[in-house]
């Protein structure tokens, strides 16, 4: 049924103003990024709820991630709601900016949504405030991915790199650098995907848990072990250094290190290397020393948020019951279209995930990291993750060149509660 006027809703929420101008009530507009994975899915799902729903288009549209996240704050911030779509993919990182910045923006799906299917890390980066807003949808569990060829050649075997702290990971990679000459792994001073996470893997972020403007980093046992890590791993000659993500990329399809600490989203970049078929294993990562250290983190991932402001959030809302929050057959398809690692909790006992991958010498590894999805100590990401990791981004390479730990962590704190008014 389409509009025939132009509909005018003032003082929706908070004050925002917005306008809809003949738009069909029938008609959902989807936003995410990536056309080789959220963007097929989005539209997969559009699919299967049009075949049920003939009175229904579903509108896919792919934007950059940065872009989806500038049009948003630029249409919320200046209330302006008008053009925005009925159903949004925010990363779990950034979200709670939006949750806590414009609190009316996202739809409360928790009287809608039985969020008891999915994993725990994944619910608590959706919810604030004791209600919950997203669908959970990709993963981004760690692991380590060795060469087994290359440790092979020093003498090593798999079985080597399995229940080991990080300290032994280096002494191991210590091992292969002096028997083949084959860096460790890719260290980026840049990106520091390791650091990230130690920090989830031991319960921890930048912030506290239970106070995301207090800032966690002076004492942070995590970041102090992370701090020494980086050092062995410059020191001693046990990475090989890398800018951006094309050198990751050479960095592991030339041969260049005997592993990496990486989320499962890499794997088709890995696999791209097809004369490597064979030569790769999985493995939970690395621990830290302490009592709450886990073999089992996250990084990145993305969840589907409905737009509160869409006078489609209804349908919008039903659209994501139907395909994403429960339809198993869609999440199936997935796993074998996009190698999607579901956020479901029984996700291994779909059919997709029960074969071993050739590449991984038969490993079933989407198994395996489904079942290590369901381990991963859940944490607040805060609405700082950025800002607050740019400033011990900083600290590391004071530390890098000499200053003492714990010098640099507690000048950290203090420039990071500065920039953030606390």
């Amino acid at each position: 049924m389409k509009l025939l006027k132009m509909v005018q809703a003032v003082g929706l929420a908070a004050g925002l103003a917005w306008s809809v101008e003949a738009v069909s009530a029938q008609e959902l507009l989807v936003w995410c990024w990536d056309d080789n994975f959220n963007v097929p899915a989005a539209k997969l799902a559009g699919e299967k709820f049009m075949a049920a729903h003939p009175d229904v288009t579903v509108t896919v549209q792919s934007i950059a991630q940065d872009n989806i996240v500038q049009k948003l704050n630029a249409a919320l911030g200046a209330n302006n709601v008008r053009g925005l779509p009925d159903v949004v993919l925010i990363e779990d990182y950034r979200v709670k900016n939006f949750m806590v910045g414009y609190p009316d923006f996202l739809h409360d799906l928790t009287d809608e949504i039985d969020v008891s299917n999915f994993i725990d890390s994944k619910v608590y980066a959706s919810s604030y405030d004791g209600r919950h807003y997203g669908v959970p949808f990709d993963s981004g569990t760690s692991a380590l991915f060795v060469r087994t060829d290359i440790i092979a050649q020093a003498g090593l075997s798999l079985a080597d790199f399995e229940d080991i702290t990080f300290e032994q990971y280096l002494d191991l990679g210590k091992i292969i650098k002096d028997k083949t000459g084959v860096a460790l792994l890719p260290f980026d001073p840049n990106d520091l995907i390791e650091m990230r996470l130690m920090l989830q893997s031991n319960g921890e972020w930048f912030t506290a848990n239970d106070d995301v403007n207090q800032v966690t980093v002076k004492d942070n046992q995590a970041l102090q072990q992370a701090f020494h890590f980086y050092q062995r791993v410059t020191s001693e000659g046990l990475g090989y250094t890398i800018t951006g993500w094309n050198q990751l990329l050479a960095a592991f399809q030339q041969g260049k290190v005997a592993s990496l600490v990486y989320a499962c989203w890499i794997m088709p970049s890995i696999k791209q290397a097809a004369e490597q078929s064979g030569k790769w294993a999985v493995v939970p990562m690395p621990r830290l020393e302490g009592p709450h250290a886990t073999h089992y983190s996250n990084s990145g991932g993305s969840q589907w948020y409905v737009n509160n402001y869409s006078a489609q959030a209804d349908l919008a809302t039903q659209f994501l019951k139907e395909t994403f929050a429960s339809d198993r057959d869609l999440i199936n398809d997935l796993v074998e279209r996009i190698g999607l690692i579901s956020t479901m909790k029984d996700a291994n006992t779909l059919p997709n995930y029960q074969g071993g991958d050739p590449f991984f010498g038969g490993q079933s590894v989407g198994k395996d990291f489904v079942e290590w999805n369901t381990k991963i100590p859940p944490v607040n990401y805060g609405i700082h993750t950025k800002e607050v990791e740019s400033v011990v981004g900083e600290a590391l390479q004071n530390v890098l060149q000499g200053m003492p730990t714990d010098e640099a962590l507690e000048q950290a704190q203090e420039m990071a509660q500065m920039q953030l008014g606390m």
